[in-house]
């Protein structure tokens, strides 16, 4: 019964957006049918060259965490395992994720438990970093009526502007915050409310502090990417990359924490078209999104098949 309840909520989350987006669509079709795109191929294959970047520092970021919680592997299969658990998550439910890679990770000799560890700890260290960037970004998008909003949607007590230094305070207290005790404790805390066995992380201070910075490096990286990948759209000011950022940093998170979508599709759409409408036409709001998605998931797809012929191999199939 449970279980048709929730399909049932996931149907109608989706149709949701998807009609959140058909109305935006339809109410700025005339807007649609007179604005004059201009796509420019070199911005575009920039973008998706460093998006490839992108990908592949997080499949390294990966292999360094598991390289820590139990013992590392060759960079190839490593990306496989990674690329391949990419594509899975857009099966519904978003178990086929973990379960690629428990899958993949024994025929390396690495046990479940120390699989997930891996995969929480590479969650909890790109998230936090997504965010950071995301706050940081918010100097150039977020104005005081955005922080009005959000002070009185938080119940902030305060001065709605001292709400947003406080989040900007909370970037280098990040560096805080990953402590492994830190980390291990918010890690356990999110488990105990998903009832699942709370893990041990042994990974030391330094590495977890340098493997956070290869995550807000990454993502710093990206930022790059979507600015350029809207400059192919059209002419996009410099001035306007914080706000680029801003969009596609916080369409990513929340498409992730998304937990009834798989890979946040719709979510992360709708997320970005509002925050593009801020700056940008309504028909480039619209049609960025869309495009964009087709770019990250053609890419994800590119790469797990370009990979796929490194994946570990099981035991009978090494034997001469």
């Amino acid at each position: 019964m449970k279980r048709k309840l929730l399909i049932a909520l996931k149907v109608l989350i989706v149709a949701a957006i998807v009609t959140f987006l058909a109305v935006a669509i339809y109410e700025n079709i005339d807007k649609l049918r007179a604005t004059k795109f201009s796509f420019s191929l070199a911005p575009f294959v920039l973008s998706t060259l460093l998006l490839i970047v992108c990908f592949i520092m997080q499949a390294v970021g990966w292999r360094q965490v598991l390289a820590g919680v139990a013992k590392p592997i060759p960079v190839r299969e490593a990306a496989a395992i990674w690329f391949a658990s990419q594509v899975a998550k857009y099966v519904p439910g978003k178990v086929m994720l973990p379960l690629v890679r428990f899958g993949w990770c024994q025929r390396r000799g690495i046990d479940v438990g120390r699989t997930t560890m891996s995969i929480y700890v590479e969650l909890a260290l790109a998230m936090g970093a997504v965010f950071a960037v995301v706050v940081i970004s918010s100097v150039g998008w977020a104005d005081a009526a955005t922080w009005a909003s959000l002070a009185q949607t938080l119940k902030w007590p305060g001065d709605p502007a001292l709400l947003h230094w406080v989040l900007l305070a909370f970037v280098p207290f990040c560096l805080v915050m990953v402590h492994p005790r830190l980390l291990q404790w918010g890690i356990n805390l999110g488990l105990r409310i998903l009832r699942k066995e709370p893990v041990t992380i042994e990974l030391s201070y330094g590495r977890i502090v340098r493997l956070f910075g290869w995550y807000l490096l990454n993502w710093l990286i990206y930022s790059v990417s979507c600015w350029l990948f809207m400059r192919s759209l059209g002419e996009v000011e410099l001035s306007l990359a914080p706000v680029v950022a801003g969009a596609f940093m916080l369409s990513y998170l929340i498409g992730f924490l998304s937990f009834l979508t798989p890979g946040g599709v719709g979510v992360r759409e709708a997320v970005m078209f509002t925050m593009l409408t801020w700056k940008f036409p309504p028909a480039i709001a619209i049609v960025a999104p869309l495009v964009a998605r087709l770019q990250w998931t053609g890419t994800e797809l590119l790469l797990a098949a370009v990979t796929l012929r490194d994946r570990p191999k099981p035991a009978d199939e090494k034997a001469p």
